[in-house]
């Protein structure tokens, strides 16, 4: 399934999207629970609901998606 947002949103972080999954972060949502949610809302796939999470709590580079989309 293809990602719902455009490239100019994932390099920035502080889009709403990135905001929704911090907040989700800091309510205490389990990690599956934010995949799932980030999935159903933004589209991709287990790998890419992931990485969005990792982005936006800075546990890795939105470099990482992007090789990852563009292989």
């Amino acid at each position: 399934m293809d990602l719902k947002v455009g490239r100019s949103t994932l390099l920035d972080s502080d889009a709403v999207e990135y905001q929704w999954i911090r907040m989700m972060a800091s309510e205490g949502c389990t990690r599956h629970v934010i995949n799932t949610s980030i999935q159903r809302c933004l589209g991709g796939d287990p790998e890419t609901a992931d990485l969005l999470r990792r982005i936006a709590t800075k546990q890795c580079s939105v470099n990482e998606l992007l090789s990852t989309l563009e292989s």
